[in-house]
């Protein structure tokens, strides 16, 4: 033929017949290889037979995001189908595709394969993130979907662009943790269903965390088979490690004392001691078993405290009286409890991490307590108690590349932030920017603490960015990715604007005193409660103290404490602390006004995330808007002293105010959250309002 053609035609036709062939050809090539392709309804879920669990639960989540998105449930197959459409789930070189397998670890990729979408990590929990990835970047699934109260956007097929490839990297932060301490509200909600329950674990692998802070046993461990507690192995079968908290010794804890001995030991406990080496030797290292047996993925916690979150010497019967003595009796427990470790694990250098908690923080601080030195334990230094910035031990400790932890908390239960957000994405930012800057650049885990997860998941969800992608995390770039993906791009850069002007809303009732720390102090929305209880004290009692806040009863200097107010008048411009908090309440009452109008303007507005708004930012905002006024009127109340029809004027203005509040919480209690707040009692807004009302009738009786 082309013998013929080449006998037949001129030059000058060929080279048109070849133009022409090749335009033919590219058209062809365009009809081959398409520029997208879609996923529908048909598509099959290709899963290895030899992925591990977490993968497959990862894999029913997707299964489960895509009927939600497409109305069909697609089948999770174990073989690869010739045709058709296609998402590949494979860890490691299980696939071999278009693009070579990720390296690295926790590294993930989300690639097009000749109309085929491939879901691959370099490792299990690399595959899990390259799942939820997928579920986020094509199906719209945010990772606080749930907590949201986000219902996903159906449609009728997915686009996908041929040539789509996109790499996540190793973290930069190795392992990030959640610690969820103080669960008085989410306990109760968890045990309705078993979504609930499994909620947090799977936000905390979308958010692409590693690690879950707790126990590593409950009440059915110290049977027969001996199984690991059911947070610990809901945490295992997610694929997630677990490490103990500050006072779990390998994840233990000493209510469980009497019943290891008793059903395991079958002989009557011993009387714990800290001259009994032997028995808590033996007490540790059933539970160093009882993760291994469970094949638990532990970072093992090394330290020695008492139950309850107290130091050893509050809780073990006559320990010793001065600092040095207890910080060398720490010391001894510490290296017993490694060399345990390494006995059982076989392992020369099993990762460690010891948490400077409390009274940890100030041995460490006053040269009392030394370190050991172990290549592969993490120094876990812990925010200042209370108020939630780098302690005096971090930034005194002569570092030597030492591995490095931080623990922060964004909810705490005594004096902090409870039924409102508070520390905000900056605090937190500035807190570890600082620590690694300090311990040079050797950050090496993370931890969070808030134990209720609803009222903070903004935050929550910024440390697990800002872990992943250190270096590029910045919290205005966060505040409006966050915004625009929760409530739409129309508003998303206002309501960015809002939650800051909503942090900054906060009374700082100090001045810093740590030198560029913006936001040190805060005035959390405990403390108002607490405020609330000692005036009403006084009042109750015929007194009038200008200082009413000094002398509270977690205030105690012998036991190291750190202030549970911290008001101080002068740096308020005013001489005590009731013109103190009459002027910080009435500064965040303007603030808050402002914020509460314009999410007003915007609530109506808003096409998507709507309840989430309603939840997150504006009920937040006047929630902390009627108890600024609550505790401002009832200082004017209690500050007047002569005119009691005065003082009952500004105590029915408290009470209706707290009540705006409690309505306040009602509000957010909506569909799967309905009864959120019915356990609540640690703020005791109820109790409070009793309180009010009982003295308010003690004057009308007058």
């Amino acid at each position: 033929m082309m013998g013929l053609i080449n006998n037949s035609l001129t030059n000058s036709q060929l080279k048109l017949y070849g133009y022409f062939l090749l335009i033919l050809s590219t058209l062809l090539s365009c009809t081959a290889q398409p520029n997208s392709f879609e996923i529908n309804k048909d598509v099959k879920i290709y899963l290895h037979p030899d992925e591990l669990g977490p993968v497959q639960q990862a894999a029913n989540d997707l299964q489960r995001d895509l009927t939600a998105v497409l109305g069909e449930q697609p089948e999770i197959v174990s073989q690869l189908p010739d045709t058709g459409e296609v998402i590949i789930i494979a860890s490691g070189d299980y696939f071999h595709g278009e693009k070579p397998s990720v390296e690295g670890w926790e590294a993930h990729q989300i690639y097009a394969d000749n109309g085929r979408v491939v879901l691959n990590g370099a490792d299990m929990r690399g595959t899990i993130y390259a799942i939820y990835s997928f579920s986020e970047e094509f199906l719209g699934i945010n990772p606080l979907w749930f907590w949201a109260s986000e219902t996903p956007e159906m449609k009728e097929s997915i686009e996908v662009d041929a040539d789509f490839h996109k790499i996540f990297s190793s973290p930069a932060i190795k392992y990030r943790a959640w610690f969820p301490n103080d669960r008085d509200l989410i306990i109760p909600w968890q045990f309705r269903s078993e979504e609930n329950y499994e909620a947090f674990f799977e936000t905390m692998l979308r958010l692409k965390l590693n690690t879950l802070e707790g126990g590593i046993a409950d009440y059915k461990s110290f049977e027969p088979p001996y199984p690991a507690g059911k947070e610990a192995s809901t945490a295992s079968k997610r694929g997630l490690m677990v490490t103990g908290h500050h006072m779990l010794v390998f994840g233990s804890g000493y209510n469980n004392w009497n019943r290891y001995w008793e059903k395991v030991r079958q002989q009557p406990a011993p009387q714990i001691s800290i001259y009994d080496k032997k028995s808590l030797s033996e007490f540790w290292g059933f539970h160093i078993d009882l993760a291994q047996k469970n094949n638990l993925d532990p970072i093992w916690l090394v330290g020695f405290r008492g139950n309850r979150d107290i130091p050893f010497w509050e809780f073990f019967p006559n320990s010793p009286k001065d600092d040095p003595s207890r910080a060398k009796v720490i010391e001894e427990m510490v290296q017993i409890q490694i060399d345990l470790l390494k006995e059982k694990t076989k392992k020369k250098n099993p990762l460690m991490r010891l948490t400077l908690y409390n009274e940890m923080s100030r041995l460490v601080a006053n040269g009392d307590f030394h370190i050991p030195d172990e290549d592969s334990l993490i120094h876990n230094f812990v925010a200042a108690r209370r108020d939630h910035f780098p302690n005096k031990d971090l930034l005194t400790y002569s570092f030597n590349n030492e591995l490095v932890g931080y623990y922060m908390n964004l909810q705490f239960n005594s004096s902090g932030s409870h039924l409102a957000q508070a520390e905000g994405p900056y605090k937190m930012e500035q807190n570890y920017r600082m620590v690694d800057s300090i311990c040079g650049g050797n950050l090496i885990f993370s931890v969070v603490n808030a134990g209720n997860i609803r009222e903070h998941v903004l935050t929550l969800s910024a440390n697990a960015e800002m872990m992943w992608n250190f270096g590029d995390y910045n919290s205005d770039a966060f505040l409006k990715k966050f915004s625009c993906n929760y409530f739409g791009n129309q508003f998303g850069e206002e309501i960015a604007a809002l939650y800051k002007d909503f942090f900054n809303s906060y009374w700082q009732q100090k001045k810093v005193d740590l030198p560029g720390f913006k936001r040190q102090y805060l005035f959390h929305d405990l403390r108002y409660a607490r405020a609330a209880e000692m005036i009403l004290k006084d009042m109750e009692a015929g007194k009038y103290r200008p200082n009413v806040l000094h002398g509270h009863k977690l205030d105690n200097p012998d036991k190291g404490s750190v202030g549970y107010f911290r008001v101080e008048p002068a740096d308020n411009g005013v001489e005590n602390q009731v013109e103190a908090m009459l002027k910080g309440t009435s500064a965040s009452i303007e603030k808050l006004e402002k914020v509460t109008q314009k999410a007003d303007e915007i609530y109506p507005e808003l096409e998507s995330g709507k309840q989430f708004f309603s939840d997150n930012l504006r009920g937040q905002a006047y929630l902390m808007l009627y108890l600024n006024r609550m505790l401002f009127h009832l200082n004017e109340a209690y500050k007047e002293t002569s005119d009691m029809q005065k003082r009952r004027q500004f105590l029915q203005e408290s009470i209706r105010d707290l009540q705006m509040a409690h309505q306040q919480l009602k509000n957010a209690e909506n569909g799967k959250f309905t009864g959120w707040y019915a356990p609540e009692r640690v703020f005791g807004m109820k109790k409070l309002e009793n309180r009010m009302q009982k003295y308010m009738e003690r004057l009308d009786s007058k």
